[in-house]
């Protein structure tokens, strides 16, 4: 007799650890569901009282949502709103060659790629995704020639790097060289790279200044974040 009441507890604890989900999330879902998953635009007013919403909140994840290039907006009475791209269209996938001695500005890098991960338009790759157990090297190699961008992320180690840059580069220009992968110089901190096999290649941020040597380093890795959401929406379009 005594069991029942735990078992009952138990039951409402696990119940009760339910994630919530965004309001990001509900508004795509809802958009996936109303539209049966095609890019198909359909009336404000009919997906705001689906989600059940308030003006104020639909307006500001709508506009969030156009923001990231999620969806699309159109005319009409009070307006429609779709799907911006093909469901089921997967991330471009992105290759991060870098020295570890650079690891705290690739890091940063990676948070102002953040939004063109929402937005489903890439998924980046660094050694620091290896599992425990992984043969490090075939792991990187794997990544590296599926990928569909590869960041050079450039400073004195980087080019000191015995393996960033006879085998990660090498491979990464060869991959350039036979049109599989868009490579992307990101000057970190100044050195001699004009003097280098990627010198030939458009290299961020704006002005391939080290981005170092920007008084705002935010500012120098949005200029780096926006030149590779450019080169992901011109591959994605060209596929």
């Amino acid at each position: 007799m005594a069991t029942q009441p735990r078992k009952k507890a138990a039951k409402r604890k696990t119940t009760g650890r339910r994630v919530r989900r965004s309001y990001r999330e509900l508004f795509i879902d809802k958009l996936k569901e109303l539209s049966g998953g095609e890019q198909k635009l359909l009336p404000n007013g009919a997906v705001r009282d689906a989600l059940e919403w308030e003006e104020e909140r639909y307006a500001r994840i709508k506009a969030q949502l156009v923001d990231e290039k999620v969806i699309l907006v159109g005319r009409g009475q009070g307006g429609t709103v779709g799907l911006a791209d093909a469901p089921g269209e997967s991330a471009l996938k992105v290759f991060i060659s870098y020295s570890h001695a650079d690891e705290a500005l690739k890091d940063e890098l990676l948070k102002h790629l953040s939004p063109l991960k929402r937005m489903n338009l890439i998924e980046e790759w660094h050694d620091r995704k290896l599992k425990v157990g992984e043969e490090w090297d075939r792991s990187i190699s794997r990544n590296l020639e599926s990928a569909d961008i590869i960041l050079l992320l450039v400073s004195i180690d980087f080019v000191n790097s015995k393996y960033c840059y006879d085998i990660e580069l090498d491979k990464a220009l060869e991959l350039h060289d036979q049109k599989k992968a868009a490579v992307i110089p990101i000057i970190l901190r100044n050195c001699l790279w004009q003097h280098t096999p990627f010198a030939k290649l458009q290299a961020l941020p704006r002005d391939a200044k080290a981005v170092s040597a920007w008084s705002d380093r935010d500012e120098a890795l949005a200029s780096v974040a926006e030149g590779i959401k450019t080169v992901a929406e011109t591959l994605r379009q060209s596929r």
